[in-house]
């Protein structure tokens, strides 16, 4: 699939693949990876590998926002484990109860905020709500995968970017929201580094690719002319689906 230029990346970078082996896994230039001094992520969901990984790595402190994830949320899907449970599918059981565990061991008021981030949605938080939260002022790095509530925050990003030193994004509805994401590459001061398209969805009815994953750094270091795509780290999101090959219009 193409896409135009803008989406292109200026060089081939050094990257690391932080989080899943599929899908939750992003690729991140290392610079900005050995720069940040915070993370915060939007959007967690049941997988968390990113931020165990990310932490890990840097040994920094994180903020998580999600508010899909409450006790109304393990409550409703323990329901339809034990469901489960009765139709003797004990691994699904099984794998929840160890879910919710490493859930409750990894996450606590401390580091996970029960919050969309959004400027319309219920039970929300904004940007620059968030940026007042966080006692680390620069240096702060972004995973975002907020479901299409992350074209409500673009705009405060851009406000914001002096503060950033790398990002991680997943855009959505990518077909309906081209002209979006493109303002925002054009407006975004940090340069644009990898993109992925995410085949989870079937991409045989649009033009490009409806979910992609984009990540920028501040600084980042060239290591030699772009090469193309996909990058040796690159893993389809949906294992048993094919990876989706991305050209660029010149």
């Amino acid at each position: 699939m193409k896409l135009p230029k803008i989406f292109k990346p200026d060089f081939d970078y050094m990257l690391s693949r932080i989080g899943s082996k599929h899908d939750g896994g992003y690729l991140i230039e290392n610079s900005s990876l050995e720069k940040s001094e915070f993370l915060i992520s939007f959007g967690i969901s049941t997988n968390w590998d990113f931020e165990k990984e990310f932490i890990n790595y840097k040994n920094i402190n994180f903020l998580a926002f999600d508010g899909s994830i409450d006790e109304k949320f393990w409550e409703k899907n323990e329901k339809i484990a034990y469901e489960k449970l009765k139709r003797l599918s004990f691994i699904r059981y099984i794998k929840f109860k160890l879910i919710k565990k490493s859930f409750h061991q990894f996450f606590n008021q401390n580091n996970l905020i029960t919050k969309y981030i959004s400027n319309t949605l219920e039970n929300s938080i904004n940007l620059l709500d968030v940026l007042n939260i966080c006692k680390h002022k620069n240096n702060l790095f972004f995973k975002i995968d907020i479901e299409g509530s992350e074209y409500e925050i673009l705009n405060d990003l851009i406000e914001y970017q002096e503060k950033i030193i790398g990002l991680a994004i997943e855009f959505h509805e990518c077909n309906k929201n081209l002209g979006k994401i493109i303002s925002f590459i054009e407006n975004f001061n940090l340069k644009l580094v990898h993109i992925h398209a995410n085949n989870y969805d079937n991409n045989t009815e649009f033009k490009i690719p409806n979910t992609l994953e984009i990540s920028f750094s501040k600084d980042p270091i060239p290591i030699k002319k772009f090469s193309g795509l996909p990058h040796k780290l690159d893993r389809p999101n949906r294992a048993r689906n094919k990876e989706i090959k991305l050209n660029f219009y010149e």
